[in-house]
């Protein structure tokens, strides 16, 4: 739901430029609910596939150094042609380069990897709460800043954006290469790879605690999802509602992000502790079923969102970029979701593996049958 606000609007993913009404209240509920949720459950359950992939190699006496690496930079080429070819906002590519780092670090305590964690967010939370403060005592009537310019500048640059990605596939191809260029030089190193290694230091910590497989007891983790979730809410809705429906000045700004990025783990996790507790509950009906197939894909189906929300938004599809209001996009969304369980259900039933996720085991073991049964020791972690 949040890519396709990316796919379709573009620049209104980080602010609602020209979204108005109703849809600029939607457009705040979505992003406090969503933006930055689910990329970190993504990124800490890739940190907890980690562990599970190597303790199971290393259970069979076998080192998982070459395989996992191997996996690594599998996973760093698809991020790239991914990138380059359908999507600038490739999530992969961070995910490699940061999986290499974690890897090494793979046996530290799950203490060392929290106080990483924790560390890491008050490096980019402290600094906007103090940059807020700062701003009370500062007139920036001085500075003659004219948003209406600033806002006209940005939409300008996001209609030329649009006109590009609606045009021929090698007119996207000059945009999406050049942010995608922009995004591995610059973006990556001085602030993905950081996120992304504070994300998955805090799936490195609740990972080795037992939080995703069990371990824990059902009233603790009643109590810890309750908490998160009383805490993420107000922080991440709060934020985003300070952030978007404030009048554009430096510390509503400042302040409403700060809030909002530090309600982002906080509510993730609360999601992770219903889903822990919704996946022990009795035997699985028909959603969590689906559920269950589309997360054994998950890597064939993220591709998929790229392939599908392109063929809507971009030029070599339907065009429909900056053509749809809002809440008009956003029901497109349960189409795919209600497509993908169904593909995914009736693929599992027949193959082992999702198309990709075969393909991945194919170039990381060398040889891999789809329809038959591999070694469960190293090919069930994803």
């Amino acid at each position: 739901m949040i890519n396709s606000i990316d796919f379709g609007f573009g620049l209104e993913l980080f602010y609602p430029l020209g979204i108005e009404g109703g849809d600029r209240i939607l457009w705040t509920i979505l992003i406090g609910l969503g933006s930055g949720k689910f990329i970190t459950l993504f990124a800490a359950l890739f940190a907890a596939g980690m562990l599970l992939f190597c303790e199971r190699a290393e259970a069979t006496g076998r080192s998982p150094n070459s395989i996992y690496l191997t996996r690594l930079g599998w996973l760093l080429v698809f991020g790239l042609l991914h990138s380059y070819l359908l999507w600038y906002g490739d999530i992969l590519v961070t995910y490699a380069a940061t999986g290499f780092v974690f890897f090494l670090c793979r046996k530290w305590s799950g203490k060392i990897f929290m106080i990483i964690a924790c560390t890491l967010m008050a490096m980019t939370v402290v600094p906007l709460f103090i940059g807020a403060v700062i701003c009370q005592f500062i007139d920036f009537s001085d500075f003659d800043i004219n948003w209406n310019e600033f806002f006209d500048s940005i939409k300008e640059e996001e209609r030329k954006e649009t006109e590009s990605l609606t045009g021929s596939w090698w007119q996207q191809m000059k945009v999406r290469g050049f942010y995608t260029f922009f995004i591995h030089l610059l973006v990556i190193p001085f602030y993905l790879f950081w996120f992304a290694a504070m994300l998955m230091s805090f799936g490195m910590a609740l990972a080795k605690s037992g939080f995703f497989d069990g371990g824990w007891s059902p009233s603790r983790l009643r109590k810890t999802t309750f908490i998160l979730l009383a805490t993420g809410l107000p922080l991440s809705l709060g934020g985003n509602a300070i952030f978007a429906l404030s009048e554009p000045s430096p510390t509503p700004l400042l302040l409403g992000y700060a809030a909002f990025y530090t309600g982002i783990p906080l509510l993730a996790f609360g999601y992770a502790g219903l889903g822990v507790m919704w996946s022990q509950r009795g035997r699985p009906g028909f959603l969590r079923q689906g559920i269950t197939a589309v997360g054994r894909m998950a890597f064939t189906n993220y591709i998929s969102h790229s392939i599908i929300l392109g063929f809507i938004y971009y030029g070599t599809g339907l065009g429909l970029r900056d053509q749809l209001d809002l809440h008009q996009a956003i029901l497109i969304v349960p189409l795919i979701w209600i497509a993908q369980i169904a593909t995914s259900t009736w693929w599992l039933k027949r193959f082992r593996f999702g198309p990709l996720e075969w393909l991945w085991r194919r170039l990381t073991y060398g040889s891999l049958d789809l329809k038959k049964k591999t070694p469960p020791d190293l090919s069930a972690a994803s």
